[in-house]
This record gives C-alpha cells, structure tokens and sequence, in this order.
C-alpha cells in the first residue's frame, strides 16, 4: 500500500493557530483614551503662570514647568533663562484656539506683557506642554 504523505499545516492557513497573515497579534493593544478636554485649559493656565515667573532661579523656574511638559519640551525649557521671559502674571483666562480635540490643544493665555500660546497633547492620560509661544502686547 503506498504510503500517503503527511498533512501539515501552512503557518499562513486560515484554520492555523497563531497569528493570520498580515496581523501581528502583539499591535491590538488599544490606543489610549486622550484626557478630559476639560482638564486641558488648566493645565495651560498653570503652565502660563509657571512660565511667567521671571524672578525665580532657573532651577526653580524649571521645577515649576517640568511637571506640566513632556519630557522633551521640559529637556528644552532647561536651556531658557528665566530672566528673559518678559512677561510677570497672567491677567485673564486661558481662551481655545484649538479646541482639545484627538489629543491635541492650543490655548492663548493673556499676560502682563502679551499673550502666551501654550500648545498641549495628551499623553499617558493627561495634558501636557508641548510647545510655547510669546507675542509682545504692543503699547498703545
């Protein structure tokens, strides 16, 4: 009697265990949720008046903004000088010019001395700065 081959099972076969072609089962984790948009405006305003803070030490200054930043802005703020941020105290609330949408914010923070922009992202489930931009109030 002829001997009959045996049947093996293709790695890629649709009846086989393991992972289907195409798909990596270890990928299916699902992203993570962005935080309350109502978190993200006080996270801004905090970072503005932290930021605003001319007349502490570079390492205080920076103590103060590193909790509310990624850890690359935070790793860039480092090399700012304190004494050169122009503006004392934020004089209103933070206002959305980007809504907090997908995990992403921008706010305009009005100061002393003009308006901070400080743009957010959602990471590990909370707001934090990205991103700062200064405009100069222009005197009247």
């Amino acid at each position: 009697m002829p001997e009959q081959p045996a049947t093996v099972a293709s790695a890629t076969a649709p009846e086989s265990a393991g992972e289907q072609p195409g798909h990596d089962d270890h990928d299916h984790a699902e992203p993570p949720e962005p935080p309350p948009a109502a978190q993200a405006a006080p996270v801004a305003a905090r970072f503005a008046s932290a930021w605003a803070r001319p007349d502490l030490s570079a390492t205080a200054w920076w103590q103060g903004l590193a909790p509310l930043c990624d850890e690359g802005f935070a790793g860039l703020l480092r090399t700012v000088d304190p004494a050169q941020v122009p503006a004392t105290r934020v004089t209103g609330p933070p206002v959305a010019t980007h809504a907090p949408a997908d995990g992403a914010a921008e706010f305009e923070v009005p100061t002393d001395a003009g308006t901070v922009t400080v743009t957010l992202a959602g990471v590990d489930g909370r707001w934090v700065a990205t991103g700062v931009d200064f405009v100069r109030a222009v005197s009247q």
